[in-house]
Parts: structure tokens; C-alpha cells; sequence
């Protein structure tokens, strides 16, 4: 595919979005990535732009969003944001922003990484959160919506998330036993998610799709 493509990146600064940078700088679709952040990636490429933007304020920005493809790999914790209501502007607010920006813009599709256990309805908050976004998501009129549900994300983080190395240990040493215990809840490993990702937006496939963990290896 000739390199005339523009990615649209938020999140790359976080675990998947970092690996999904290094790829769409690599990707010979794509003449340029926009990954706006909050502070500077340190990183220079002549294929990237690191503008550095309010996302409490996206629509500042209009013209950062035009582009073909956007890949939105933003998420927190609960913890770090400081409350439940900070966390759903993260994942709920900030991503479906972006989204309804980037398809006002012209881009044609839609990856999104979510989470196993997204749903709507779980008296969870974080799982009734990830399931409001996905839901949303997938009533704005792109070409293509790629929803992928990763397990326990496996990758060397920046920041340190206790709870998650615990269970990303323990689903690893259940999936060596046999991947099937676990089914989409097995943890996927992060390099592999973003080279799904980027393979999804190169297929030719419209319509909503949903990828789950078994299928993220």
C-alpha cells in the first residue's frame, strides 16, 4: 500500500500506545502520525508530529484530527486519576471526543483498545465504563470500528501497576496449562495487540468488529 495514509495516535504514551507508535512510523501505508500528548515524547521521526494539546479541550484542535485512521489506545486507572468521575473522562469522555472529532475530519476508521470484561451493564464501574465507550463508539459513522478486548496486558510499563503483574503472572502460568481455562481473558501481550492493530486497519472489512484475547496472539 502506497504511503499516503495519515494515522492519528492518542494514548502513545502509555504501554500500547508506545509500541503502536514504533509501528506506524515503520508502516510504509502511513506518511505521518499525529500523536498528540499532554508533555513531550522526546521523540523525533520525520513521519511524526508530537503536538502537545488540553485533552479537556479537543475541540482547540480541530485540524489534528484529520486523518484516515485514528487509533485511540488512551486508559487510566481508577487510582491514578483520583476518583471514579476523573477516570470516566479519561476512558469515556477523551476517547469518544477524539473519535467524534477525528469522523467529523474525515477519517474512515476507528481502533479502539478497550478491555475483556466491557460491558454496560456490570455493576462494575470500570467494566460499565470501558462498555459505555464502546457502545458509543460504535454509533459514530465510520467505515470501519475496531474494538479489541485485551486480557491483562503483558509489557514492560513505565509506571508500576502492582495489581496487574500479579495477574498478568498468574493468567500467564493458567494459559501455559492451557489457553482454553481462560478464553478471551487470557493476557495479551502488548507488541502483539498493537500489530493486530495496525493489521485490522489495513483490511478491507466495514462494519463494527470486535477482537478478543484468544485472537490476540
Amino acid at each position: 500500500m502506497a504511503s499516503k495514509k495519515t494515522a492519528l495516535l492518542l494514548g502513545a504514551s502509555g504501554l500500547v500506545g508506545q509500541h503502536l507508535l514504533d509501528k506506524l512510523l515503520a508502516h510504509a501505508a502511513y506518511q505521518k502520525v499525529v500523536a498528540p500528548t499532554r508533555r513531550s515524547l522526546h521523540r523525533t521521526h520525520k513521519k511524526l508530529e508530537n503536538p502537545l494539546i488540553d485533552f479537556n479541550n479537543l475541540g482547540r484542535y480541530p485540524e489534528l484530527f484529520r486523518c484516515q485512521d485514528v487509533f485511540i489506545a488512551l486508559g487510566t486507572t481508577i487510582k491514578k486519576a483520583g476518583s471514579e468521575e476523573a477516570f470516566r473522562r479519561v476512558d469515556h469522555d477523551y476517547i469518544l471526543n477524539a473519535a467524534i472529532l477525528a469522523q467529523k475530519k474525515g477519517a474512515n476508521q476507528c481502533l479502539l483498545v478497550s478491555a475483556a470484561a466491557a460491558d454496560s451493564e456490570s455493576r462494575f464501574f470500570y467494566n460499565r465504563v470501558k462498555g459505555e465507550t464502546e457502545e458509543d463508539i460504535t454509533r459514530l459513522d465510520f467505515w470501519a470500528i475496531h474494538i479489541f478486548r485485551p486480557g491483562v496486558l503483558v509489557g514492560n510499563r513505565e509506571e508500576a501497576r502492582i495489581g496487574e503483574r500479579v495477574a498478568a503472572g498468574i493468567t500467564t502460568l493458567l494459559r501455559s496449562i492451557s489457553p482454553a481455562l481462560l478464553g478471551d481473558y487470557n493476557p495479551t501481550n502488548a507488541d502483539t495487540l498493537a500489530q493486530r492493530m495496525i493489521e485490522a486497519a489495513q483490511a478491507i472489512s466495514p462494519g463494527v468488529h470486535f477482537h478478543g484475547a484468544r485472537v490476540l496472539v
